[in-house]
């Protein structure tokens, strides 16, 4: 009996632990990955391609970390949640089982905003162009976002979709462009958007990833900034730094 139990004990100890790396491994196993969204998802700022999309980007970079299966880039500059809908979404199918979504800026005015805080004659012109596009936060983006996230959702309902959010893109520092009461609203701006987003993304079943706590301290006014500067090609977006170092950590936690 003790032959028996020496022999018998550790094959069933093997047998066990063998048994206990199988949700592991299946939790690794690669995904069928879709990438949609704007100029922040397509990865403007970090590199040039069609629609802006660069191999830089969060998205690009995240397929190519997790070995996925398949990956189907269709994020494009300039998109809103109605031309993602238009012509994204029907990239994503029963097989997809990752979609990720960067998407809201430009619904809320994103580039006219910036445009009038950069030359507007008072801080005051700047204030009233923000709080605009806080209203089309509020009360617009919303329910486009959400109809993104449901029709994401009833192409492939297994999927997990992931929304990822905007950073800060000044923060605090001296080395900036705008003046003080500028930056501090459009910075402010963006937290409007991504508390909207974050509810609405959230109510619908899907995540919502807050990029701003990477991207601390490597705003336009920091010594180390990963936003890319005015004048620049690809201005106000992260840089490939940005994305290497602040989108794609945050979405590899998530």
């Amino acid at each position: 009996m003790r032959a028996l139990r020496r022999t018998v004990v550790p094959l069933v100890l093997a047998l066990a632990a063998a048994l206990a790396v199988v949700p592991e491994a299946a939790a690794a196993a690669p995904t069928d990955y879709v990438a949609l969204g704007d100029s922040y998802a397509a990865g403007v700022g970090a590199g040039t391609g069609p629609c802006g999309r660069t191999d830089a980007s969060y998205p690009a970079r995240y397929a190519a970390r997790e070995g996925v299966r398949s990956f189907t880039f269709v994020a494009c500059s300039g998109a809103t949640t109605a031309g993602v809908l238009a012509d994204q979404v029907r990239a994503v199918s029963r097989e997809t089982d990752l979609v990720t979504i960067t998407v809201g800026g430009n619904d809320s005015g994103f580039g006219p905003v910036l445009a009038r805080c950069a030359t507007a004659p008072t801080d005051a012109d700047c204030d009233q162009a923000v709080r605009a596009g806080e209203r089309i936060a509020r009360y617009v983006v919303p329910s486009t976002v959400a109809g993104v996230v449901w029709a994401a959702r009833a192409q492939a309902p297994k999927a997990r979709v992931v929304v990822l959010g905007y950073p800060h893109l000044f923060g605090a520092g001296t080395s900036c462009p705008l003046t003080q009461a500028r930056r501090d609203r459009i910075d402010a701006g963006a937290d409007v958007l991504n508390a909207q987003l974050a509810e609405s993304v959230q109510r619908w079943g899907a995540e919502f990833v807050d990029v701003r706590p990477a991207f601390a301290g490597h705003g336009l006014c920091s010594a180390d900034p990963w936003i890319v500067g005015p004048g620049s090609p690809g201005a106000f977006h992260p840089t490939a730094t940005g994305y290497a170092r602040g989108y794609l950590p945050a979405l590899a936690r998530s």
